[in-house]
């Protein structure tokens, strides 16, 4: 596969590629769905729609679309501009080789998909961008390591910049809530696979599943609940993906009382079936 970069130049896999909106592209519209899109707008006030809430973003903010969070109506304006960078869905996943913290910088970043940036916080971003457009066309082993290495310092940075704004300002009158929420997300990462009960996992807390709740709510905007689904999914996905499993196999894997019950709970949070879900991706992989 190969993609051609903000330069014109052909780059090799991972797919991603680093541009500027309007010179490159209208906006990084095109690129949703396939990729996730990170970008810092320059000029111009656009919006979109995700989970019946509408955002709105403009100069300085970070905007992060996540490829599978099913964001509609996106706005451009005709003053719009940006610098921006698409990247296949999954290959930050297998940078990061499935941390506890990614997956929790991921949802944090999908339930507060654009924040305000300072000054500072711009450059730091925009130097990431530029480090990782510099690497694209890198095709060894050294350069693709080094690639990926560039990768992981932007989402660092970027989950970093949220730890700030989104989580720990939240936490900061209480180091015993902080410590509920980050424990959590541990126990979240090593039993999402087979525990999907809010009371369970406060249980292993020693506190009330409706502290739990409360703690979750505080820090992130979601509660226990919506954390287990989010980790649940995101599981069931990376199965579905990236494995040769059968269905069947899966649902045994994720403690699901039967196949046709995880066929039910895939297709209510997915919109597809599990082989549904698993063509679809084919299809992608080839398109790509």
């Amino acid at each position: 596969m190969s993609i051609i970069s903000s330069q014109g130049a052909k780059v090799a896999a991972p797919g991603a590629r680093v541009f500027l909106c309007p010179q490159d592209c209208p906006s990084p519209a095109a690129f949703y769905g396939s990729h996730h899109i990170h970008f810092i707008c320059f000029s111009g006030d656009g919006s979109f729609m995700c989970d019946g809430v509408r955002h709105v973003f403009g100069r300085d903010d970070l905007v992060i679309l996540q490829g599978d969070s099913g964001c509609t109506e996106l706005a451009f304006p005709e003053d719009f501009s940006c610098k921006a960078i698409a990247v296949p869905r999954g290959f930050l996943h297998n940078v990061h080789n499935g941390n506890v913290w990614v997956t929790s910088g991921f949802l944090q970043t999908k339930a507060h998909p654009v924040t305000h940036l300072e000054e500072s916080e711009k450059e730091l971003l925009l130097s990431d961008f530029a480090s990782i457009e510099g690497r694209l066309a890198r095709t060894g082993d050294f350069g693709r390591q080094s690639l990926y290495h560039s990768f992981q310092i932007l989402m660092y940075d970027i989950w970093d910049i949220y730890d700030h704004k989104a989580v720990s300002s939240r936490l900061s009158t209480s180091d015993d809530a902080a410590f509920i929420f980050l424990r959590f997300q541990e126990l979240l990462k090593e039993h999402c696979g087979s525990e999907r009960s809010v009371a369970w996992y406060a249980d292993k807390l020693n506190i009330t599943p409706r502290k739990l709740s409360r703690v979750c709510m505080e820090a992130s905007g979601l509660g226990a609940s919506e954390w287990i689904g989010q980790y649940t999914t995101i599981r069931i996905k990376e199965l579905l993906e990236s494995s040769d499993k059968a269905i069947e196999e899966i649902s045994d894997e994720m403690h699901f009382a039967s196949k046709s019950y995880f066929t039910r709970y895939v297709t209510r949070v997915l919109g597809l079936t599990p082989s549904e879900y698993r063509r679809r991706i084919g299809a992608k992989s080839r398109n790509d």
